[in-house]
């Protein structure tokens, strides 16, 4: 017995008859009732009651069905696998990413997984949360890295934390900020010119109602680049916040001068991915990289 007999029988078991079952093999039912009827004469029994049409199973058609279903299921699970094994490490992964992570992330992502898959594609692309959360539903990436207040809706996705940091606030060298109480409030920060990336759902319930002068502050400089924003910030007196692993390598040149918030939610960045590509083991090897630390 071949696996296309099972396909077979299981169709027509599901379609009631073989002009059903034909029409979801795509073949004739002439043929599907020859290759039925070779079956039967090998195994020497009768798989189907045939009658105004109709094909009603016997008990060995029954029998065969029921054990087709699961080891159809198997072949297919098993065939996948090994696709994704062969095309994973030979072929590409596409990633997605938030500014954060951008900035953050994907050059050790992208250094580790060129030096353990040396045959691996690999395509990056950054955009917003929504975007990326759409793209990797519909197939357009692999994986995506953004922070988990974006990804919270999106319960069907595999997720992977990979990083998280506290919240703070910076400043140039000098900046009459500095001369302030720590940790700033909501309002203190908001006295000032801001340079921002995407402003997160905790940050807007921290701020509370913002005033008009609130509201230009944070428009002062808006980007989704955090290196331009960093150099803003250290050219003027403009002041910018977010996680504080975004902003250590300046903040260890002492060029960036840290300010504790009283926000207290912390950033955390998740890696997100559909069960199916879940299995690849680049997708996997993606997640670990992304913890790694330099």
């Amino acid at each position: 017995m071949e696996l296309r007999h099972l396909e077979q029988v299981l169709a027509i078991c599901r379609a009631g008859g073989f002009s059903g079952a034909a029409r979801a093999l795509q073949v004739s039912q002439p043929t599907l009732s020859k290759s039925i009827a070779r079956l039967e004469a090998k195994l020497s029994v009768k798989l189907f009651d045939r009658s105004g049409g109709a094909a009603k199973p016997t008990a060995y058609g029954r029998f065969i069905a029921e054990r087709a279903e699961s080891l159809l299921n198997s072949v297919a699970v098993l065939t996948r696998d090994l696709e994704h094994l062969v095309q994973g490490e030979a072929g590409r992964l596409r990633i997605g990413v938030g500014p954060v992570p951008r900035l953050v992330l994907l050059p050790q992502i992208v250094r580790c997984m060129a030096e353990r898959f040396p045959h691996l594609n690999l395509e990056t692309e950054q955009e917003m949360a929504a975007a990326l959360l759409r793209g990797v539903e519909e197939g357009r990436y692999d994986v995506v890295f953004l922070t988990f207040e974006a990804a919270e809706p999106y319960g069907d996705l595999i997720r992977v934390k990979v990083a998280e940091s506290e919240h703070i606030a910076v400043a140039r060298p000098g900046h009459p900020v500095l001369a302030e109480e720590t940790p700033l409030g909501p309002r203190q920060l908001l006295s000032h010119p801001m340079a921002v990336s995407r402003l997160v759902p905790s940050f807007r319930r921290w701020a509370g109602e913002l005033s008009e002068a609130e509201q230009a502050h944070l428009q002062a400089f808006v980007s989704d680049d955090f290196n331009l924003i960093k150099q803003r910030v250290m050219d003027s007196d403009l002041l910018t916040m977010g996680p504080r692993l975004v902003f250590e390598p300046e903040i260890g040149q002492g060029r960036l001068i840290p300010l504790p918030l009283t926000w207290h939610t912390r950033y955390e960045c998740w890696m997100l991915t559909t069960a199916e590509r879940w299995r690849l083991p680049v997708v996997k090897a993606a997640a670990e990289a992304a913890k790694l630390k330099d």
